[in-house]
């Protein structure tokens, strides 16, 4: 159940995500400097989104156990949780400082083994424009900046990705739907779509 950090998230992942409501909460900021890797990517996602006038906040790092089992405890499978060794996550915010949704990364010291981006919509899908800058730009700075030349799943860009899982979802009563997982540059990638109170909560993820 995604628990927002800072604002912040922390999620239960399995099979399907279930959606709860966003509540603030200040985890202990763990002071030892996260991994270049870590600070590498979160930089360069966060310079494609300031060009595209979204804020996105420096990295909460987390890497004690104790930290990691009360804030990062992202997945139901113990095999998948084991992975999670080292733990960052970043708000995200519009141009009018309004809260979009978080960018998690987990993995070893080393390097992310999981990208995990996060944004919260309206009722009306008003954000939706959000939703594929946050997501196009996670791809291109933790995957590749090579889209339109693989073209994954026959799709020319990620927004036609969005589009796509949006449309399934709202042509049935669903609460809950989940994409077909696509390969990019021989990193896997999904997307699900959650309905909540708040409007409907956008789960973006990239396996290493």
């Amino acid at each position: 159940m995604p628990i927002v950090i800072g604002t912040a998230i922390v999620m239960l992942i399995g099979i399907a995500v279930f959606v709860s409501d966003f509540v603030p909460a200040e985890p202990p900021i763990e002071q030892k400097e996260h991994t270049s890797t870590y600070l590498t990517l979160n930089g360069l996602i966060k310079e494609k989104l300031e060009s595209q006038q979204i804020q996105m906040s420096s990295p909460i790092k987390l890497s004690k156990q104790d930290d990691l089992q009360k804030y990062c405890s992202f997945f139901t499978d113990p095999a998948k949780q084991d992975l999670v060794q080292y733990c960052t996550s970043t708000e995200l915010k519009d141009i009018n400082d309004t809260f979009l949704g978080n960018i998690h990364m987990v993995g070893s010291p080393d390097e992310p083994k999981i990208t995990l981006a996060l944004v919260q919509v309206n009722q009306t899908m008003g954000q939706l424009d959000s939703v594929k800058t946050i997501f196009d730009a996670t791809v291109r700075s933790t995957v590749c900046d090579c889209w339109e030349q693989q073209k994954p799943g026959g799709l020319d860009n990620i927004g036609q990705w969005v589009d796509g899982l949006q449309q399934f979802h709202q042509s049935g009563n669903k609460p809950h739907s989940k994409s077909n997982e696509l390969i990019l540059d021989g990193k896997t990638m999904q997307m699900e779509l959650s309905q909540n109170e708040n409007g409907f909560l956008w789960q973006f993820f990239i396996y290493n």
